[in-house]
């Protein structure tokens, strides 16, 4: 795997996202909905006739695939134009289809954007924790980009986790950048333990690391802490979500609810013009 996807995926990692990157974050079916406004209970997980809801289209992104395709295929501009009047969502289904390469443009656009993002974070990152490291790093950001992309990766597999620690879990991060000194002086102890001669100076050095495995010791037990204290969090707000889709359940199964929600979607579909397919 060469460097520039290497990095790539630890921007991913890093970001959080560690499925596809979406265009846009829609709806969801038992999202909190906004003062005033129901929910519209024909979404489908899968999306409608315009194809997956992860990648809904914004008016920007249409605009920028259409003024692609009337150079590359003036022809479809023109009958995809006509059909964005008739029928906006098949409109929608097609232009995937017709501009799929200036999407995977954008695509590729918008990786590249977090990567640069994520990059100087990073950097500036290290700059405070790590200087020595950050400096030897940036002087080969314009002499040789791949030694400098190469050491980014090196430098991320040792201080990675601290970083993104430090984004989410600030107490975290310390306890992971004492545990990183720890390790460090236990590899030197080591060293120095096989090369000792006397016997009286290897008991001084293994004296040494005892000590720093019962310091490692108290630093796992408070990680261990902490992701049990993050779980009850999670715990919690799941519990509240559960509540909450128990009462929207209890809502949906109103007469009047159903009532009125099937009004609305024949309205739809008697105008031509449904957000989403009913079957």
């Amino acid at each position: 795997m060469d460097v520039g996807r290497r990095i790539i995926l630890v921007v991913l990692a890093v970001a959080g996202v560690g499925g596809l990157v979406c265009f846009a974050q829609p709806e969801r079916p038992g999202e909190e909905r906004k003062e005033g406004r129901r929910p519209d209970i024909f979404a489908e997980p899968g999306g409608g006739r315009g194809g997956p809801r992860f990648f809904k289209l914004s008016e920007e992104m249409i605009k920028r695939v259409m003024d692609a395709l009337e150079k590359s295929n003036p022809e479809k501009a023109k009958e995809l134009a006509k059909l964005r009047e008739k029928d906006p969502e098949q409109f929608k289904a097609e232009l995937r289809i017709y501009g799929h390469d200036e999407f995977g443009k954008m695509f590729r656009e918008q990786m590249e954007s977090r990567r640069r993002r994520w990059e100087t974070d990073y950097v500036e990152w290290l700059g405070k924790n790590y200087p020595r490291e950050a400096e030897d790093i940036k002087k080969h950001k314009d002499k040789d980009p791949e030694l400098y992309n190469r050491m980014i990766w090196l430098s991320m597999e040792r201080y990675g986790e601290i970083f993104r620690a430090s984004r989410e879990n600030p107490e975290l991060a310390v306890i992971l950048k004492e545990d990183l000194e720890l390790r460090d002086k236990r590899d030197e102890l080591l060293k120095k333990i096989k090369a000792a001669k006397e016997e009286e100076e290897k008991k001084k050095l293994s004296a040494e690391l005892r000590e720093v495995a019962g310091d490692r010791f108290d630093l796992i037990v408070r990680r261990k802490e902490i992701a049990y204290e993050q779980l009850l969090k999670r715990l919690e707000e799941l519990k509240k979500q559960v509540e909450k889709n128990k009462a929207e359940i209890a809502e949906w199964k109103d007469p009047k609810f159903k009532e009125e929600n099937v009004k609305k979607h024949l309205e739809d579909l008697l105008k031509g013009s449904p957000k989403f397919k009913w079957d």
